[in-house]
C-alpha cells in the first residue's frame, strides 16, 4: 500500500470525491451501538462512471474517527481538492505517485487557492488539512522528505497543534462580504414574508430570530421537544442530534446539545407554533417538527430552498413598495451575501444592545453551559422585557394580517 497509495500515471481519468456513508458505531463506555455518519474519499473513474472508497480514507479515519461528521467532511473536502489539484497538474509537476510531493508543491497550491479568490480563512483552513495529511504521509513511510522531528509541535490555548511546513501568500482580504445582521425593524416584514411565501419554515425562521438557532438546529427538532415556560410564555427546545434523514448525503447535526431558550415576542411564536402544529404532522414515525409535503422530516437543502423564495420576496418588496431607506436596503442585500444564519447574527446584535456583559449574550445564543448559566435568568427576563417593547408598536402592522388564527 505504501508504495501503491496513489499513483498519477496510471490513469488520466481519474476524480477524488468526499462519500457519506452511515456505519454501525460501538460507544466504548457502553457498548451502544448507533448509526454514525462518516466522511470518505473515493475515487472515481469518469470514463466508466464508477467509484470506489480508496485506501486514503484512512487518513480522515486515524485523525477524526470520533469527531462529527462536518468535521470529517471539512477536511476530505480539503483533501479532495488537493488531490484533485495533484492529478489536473501532475505532469507540471513531474509526478507519478504520492511519494513525488514536496513541501513546495503544498506551497503551490495554497497560492493557488489564494489566486483563485477564496478568503483567507479558506486557505488557512485548507493549510491544516495539508500539514496533517503530510505529516500523516511521513508516519505510514510514505513521504521521505522529511522525518516526524521536521513537523514541530506547539501549545496554544486551544491544545498541542503541528506548525505547518508551507509558506502561502494569504489572500489580503475577503473578496465577498457576508451580511450578518439584519435592521430589527424588518424582522417583522420578513416573518410576513415567510409566513407568505414559505410557511414550512416560518415557525423555524422565528425560532433562528428570536432565540439565535442554528438552521441544523431547527431540523433536529422534534413536536415532543418544545416547552413553555409559564411566566413569559418564551419556549423551551430540547436540542439533540436525531439523524431524521439518514437517506440523505447530508446531516444537519446540532452542533451543541442543550436546552435553548426562544423569547416569545407579542405572541407572534405562540400563533407561529399553533398554525404549524396544525398544518404540518410528520408520517414518517420521527416526530420531526419541521416536515415536508411528504410528511418527511425537511431536508437541510429544502429548508435552505424555502429561505431563498423569502430572500427574494422580500428584497422584491423592499425594491417595487418600499421608501428611499427600504430601497437602499434592497439593494444592499441584493449584492451581499446572507443566508438563514442572518437569524443568529441578528438575534445576537438584538440582544447585545441591552446586555450589560458578554455572559447574557453567551447564555441566550446557547454558548455556555446551561447549568453555568443559570443565574442570569434574571437578567435574560430584563433583556426579554426591552427587546419585547422594541417591537411592542410594529405588532398590529405586521403579523395579524397574514396569521390565520384558530379559534
Amino acid at each position: 500500500m505504501k508504495n501503491n497509495l496513489l499513483r498519477f500515471d496510471q490513469n488520466q481519468f481519474i476524480k477524488f470525491s468526499t462519500i457519506p456513508i452511515w456505519i454501525d458505531y460501538i460507544f466504548h463506555s457502553n457498548g451502544k451501538v448507533e448509526k454514525k455518519h462518516c466522511a470518505v474519499i473515493g475515487l472515481k473513474d469518469m470514463k466508466l462512471d464508477v467509484h470506489v472508497i480508496h485506501p486514503i480514507s484512512e487518513f480522515i479515519i486515524d485523525n477524526w474517527r470520533n469527531r462529527q461528521y462536518n468535521t470529517q467532511r471539512k477536511h476530505a473536502n480539503n483533501l479532495v481538492q488537493f488531490l484533485n489539484y495533484l492529478i489536473e497538474n501532475r505532469k507540471k509537476l513531474s509526478l507519478h505517485s504520492l511519494s513525488d510531493i514536496q513541501i513546495n508543491t503544498g506551497t503551490e497550491y495554497l497560492n493557488y487557492l489564494a489566486l483563485k479568490g477564496v478568503r483567507k480563512s479558506t486557505v488557512k483552513d485548507a493549510e491544516r488539512t495539508l500539514t496533517k495529511f503530510y505529516y500523516w504521509l511521513v508516519k505510514i513511510e510514505v513521504l521521505s522528505l522529511a522525518t516526524k522531528s521536521s513537523f514541530e509541535e506547539k501549545e496554544n490555548h486551544l491544545g498541542t497543534y503541528l506548525e505547518s511546513p508551507f509558506h502561502p501568500l494569504y489572500p489580503s482580504k475577503s473578496t465577498k462580504e457576508i451580511e450578518h445582521t439584519l435592521p430589527i425593524s424588518y424582522i417583522p416584514l420578513l416573518l410576513e414574508v415567510a409566513i407568505s411565501v414559505a410557511k414550512p419554515i416560518a415557525l423555524g425562521l422565528y425560532y433562528q430570530l428570536f432565540g439565535g438557532l442554528r438552521i441544523s438546529e431547527v431540523l433536529n427538532l422534534k413536536r415532543t421537544q418544545v416547552g413553555r415556560r409559564m411566566k413569559e410564555g418564551d419556549f423551551i427546545l430540547k436540542l439533540q442530534n436525531q439523524n431524521f434523514r439518514t437517506d440523505l448525503k447530508e446531516h444537519s447535526s446540532v452542533k451543541k446539545v442543550r436546552t435553548q431558550r426562544v423569547l416569545e415576542i407579542n405572541d407572534w411564536g405562540h400563533n407561529l407554533f399553533k398554525d404549524h402544529i396544525n398544518l404540518y404532522k410528520p408520517t414518517d414515525g420521527t416526530q420531526a417538527l419541521f416536515v415536508n409535503r411528504d410528511g418527511n422530516a425537511l431536508s437541510q437543502r429544502s429548508y435552505r430552498q424555502y429561505f431563498q423564495k423569502v430572500k427574494d420576496n422580500f428584497i422584491k418588496l423592499l425594491e417595487n413598495n418600499g421608501d428611499t431607506e427600504q430601497k437602499i436596503l434592497a439593494k444592499h442585500l441584493k449584492h451581499m451575501k446572507w443566508s438563514t444564519h442572518i437569524g443568529r447574527g441578528t438575534f445576537t446584535n438584538m440582544i447585545a444592545e441591552d446586555a450589560e456583559n458578554p455572559y447574557e449574550i453567551a447564555h441566550l445564543r446557547g454558548d455556555s453551559n446551561i447549568n453555568s448559566s443559570l443565574i442570569y435568568m434574571v437578567s435574560t427576563d430584563r433583556l426579554h422585557k426591552k427587546i419585547e417593547e422594541k417591537f411592542s408598536n410594529m405588532h398590529e402592522t405586521y403579523i395579524p394580517k397574514l396569521i390565520t388564527r384558530k379559534e
